[in-house]
């Protein structure tokens, strides 16, 4: 149906409702852009009543905009559409809006959520906040597709177990094969872009070089290691101390009991010195484990009690998607940190380097990226501290091989360098983490 077509329409509200003429004129250009009626859909609709007319309109004229938009759909043959623009959704969203805007932003997006027509995050794709012309694309055909099932009672919104069954529709779409690109999936197209973005994001020519050098092997999820139990080994660990019954017990400090610390350290090799540690602040690979089960809502305390949550519970009894979790992550989830995370990991996939020519080698990225410390430029010494951070993250899991610098004995004089490289399994979470980087979703500041 063509933009004529919709005119007509608008003629004909027109004419039955002479009050409603303008409105319903605005209506069709919000939701066509003078496209045509191909333009309209259900999430289309929500996302102008519920969102852009509130903003864009002064709150008198709402209810003229709603009334003009149901009978336009009338008109133009899609009921079900005007049944969502009369619905008490609708009211209760714009309800909102007119107490004030932040309660307006929040009722939409909880009404929107409850809609059914938002695309899922799922272990395929996670939408972000900045799109290019292919996710735009993939999320467009995903709303329809949603929506279409909404329409047919494929899928009913609140029904049991209906998330899943839209996370599987949404899941079919994204991964069927398309004409043009012949063979392309729109996931696969959304990748793409996605790691496309990432390379043309770098400002320093050795990073852009960088990045370039290990896109094609981001292209497609990363599998982990044949032993990935071997290297997720301390957070199952942790996770099976918490899944004990009662969960695991804590000091007065909130530490866990030194004789559980000193069973980690004598399993792990954590621990070089003759006398035991005396508590977990002792051991930076403990505190570290357990700061990173936390921000993965693996674990939880209660009281002097560690246990474990319903997500740590199903990351325990599947190593991959444990390893999943942890590969993706780094020692504090500081941003920061996650840029140097990639830097290193992008230098060492090259090859064995001496940790002081990692640290310059990656010093002017920084500095080009546009990191800077509170009180100016970023330094040299700001760079070298926080190398180590990624370093002492994948050492807990077996990813590194080093060879330790060696010391003159009496002057103190270092005879061999701290040379630093990947052990096998380590490619493999270095790879992870850096997809996860180049192909995950793109977020405004705010927007997660």
């Amino acid at each position: 149906m063509s933009g004529e077509e919709v005119d007509r329409a608008v003629r004909r509200v027109g004419a039955r409702r002479p009050e409603l003429r303008v409105a319903a004129q605005s209506v069709a250009n919000g939701l066509t852009a003078g496209e045509g009626v191909g333009m309209i859909h259900q999430a289309a609709l929500q996302q102008y009543l519920w969102w852009y007319m509130p903003r864009d309109y002064s709150e008198d004229e709402w209810q003229g905009q709603v009334e003009a938009a149901a009978a336009l759909l009338d008109e133009l043959g899609l009921p079900h559409l005007a049944k969502v623009a009369r619905s008490e959704a609708t009211q209760k969203v714009l309800a909102a809006w007119a107490h004030d805007r932040t309660k307006g932003a929040a009722t939409f997006r909880v009404a929107y959520a409850k809609s059914g027509v938002e695309p899922p995050d799922s272990a395929l794709l996670a939408w972000g906040s900045i799109m290019g012309m292919d996710e735009a694309r993939a999320l467009d055909t995903v709303e329809r597709a949603l929506g279409d099932a909404v329409a047919t009672e494929n899928l009913v919104p609140g029904a049991k177990g209906w998330k899943d069954k839209a996370t599987a529709i949404a899941d079919a779409v994204l991964s069927q094969p398309l004409d043009l690109p012949p063979g392309q999936t729109l996931a696969g197209l959304v990748t793409t872009e996605r790691i496309g973005n990432w390379i043309d994001a770098a400002r320093h020519p050795v990073h852009r070089k960088w990045r370039s050098a290990v896109a094609n092997r981001l292209l497609h999820p990363i599998e982990p290691p044949p032993d990935l139990s071997d290297t997720v080994a301390p957070m199952l660990w942790l996770l099976e101390l918490a899944a004990a019954p009662g969960g695991a017990e804590l000091t007065q400090s909130n530490y866990l009991a030194r004789a559980t610390v000193v069973t980690a350290v004598e399993r792990f090799g954590w621990w070089d010195w003759k006398k035991p540690p005396r508590s977990e602040a002792d051991v930076h690979e403990l505190s570290t484990l357990r700061d990173a089960a936390n921000r993965l809502r693996l674990l939880r305390r209660r009281g002097r009690r560690l246990h474990i949550t319903t997500r740590g519970a199903e990351s325990l009894a599947s190593p991959a998607q444990l390893w999943q979790l942890v590969a993706t992550e780094t020692e504090d989830g500081e941003d920061f940190t996650r840029a140097v995370t990639e830097l290193v990991g992008l230098r060492l996939l090259r090859g064995r380097i001496e940790q002081g020519e990692l640290v310059s080698e990656i010093a002017p990225i920084l500095e080009a990226q546009g990191w800077r410390t509170s009180t100016g430029p970023i330094s040299i010494n700001d760079v070298s501290r926080a190398v180590w951070r990624p370093l002492r993250w994948w050492r807990i899991f077996g990813a590194l091989d080093e060879e330790e610098p060696t010391w003159e004995y009496g002057t103190g004089r270092r005879l061999t360098p701290h040379m630093i490289s990947l052990a096998p399994d380590g490619e493999f979470m270095v790879l992870a983490y850096l997809r996860s980087r180049a192909a995950g979703p793109r977020h405004r500041v705010g927007d997660g």
